[in-house]
């Protein structure tokens, strides 16, 4: 029994450590240039690259939770996602957000735009709109 818990434990840490290489700024892996190998994300690599916040944000900045922990176990499930829809070649023709996602992209808007927001407040708040349906063009076309 102790052997089965030693194994445990040593597969939990190594996955957790996995998770948390995720988030290691010299690995790359929130870069326009790691996301756009891919050729199913080449034209929102594109449009990133001739957006605004091609200056002030990665990829990660606005498609992953801030926090070490939340953000790299949000970035390899998402990674984990997206490379096995590449390997079994089943890449959705168009690429959706879940609700997930439009949760962690909204928190992301308020985060880098908290000086103008909180005037405004949260917009999605009350089933109202998030700030990317009125604002996607400034990164992504639609």
């Amino acid at each position: 029994m102790r052997k089965i818990f030693k194994w445990g434990a040593i597969l939990v840490g190594l996955g957790f450590a996995m998770m948390l290489l995720t988030r290691l700024p010299a690995l790359g892996l929130e870069e326009a240039s790691f996301c756009g190998r891919c050729h199913s994300m080449q034209v929102q690599v594109d449009t990133y690259m001739h957006s605004p916040h091609r200056e002030v944000a990665n990829c990660g900045d606005c498609h992953d939770p801030h926090g070490l922990v939340t953000g790299g176990a949000y970035a390899a499930y998402t990674g984990t996602r997206d490379l096995y829809r590449v390997v079994t070649n089943t890449i959705p023709r168009e690429i959706r957000t879940t609700e997930l996602s439009k949760r962690v992209l909204q928190d992301n808007c308020l985060r880098c735009h908290q000086d103008i927001m909180k005037e405004i407040g949260d917009t999605s708040r009350d089933q109202g709109k998030h700030c990317f349906h009125c604002h996607q063009e400034i990164v992504h076309e639609k």
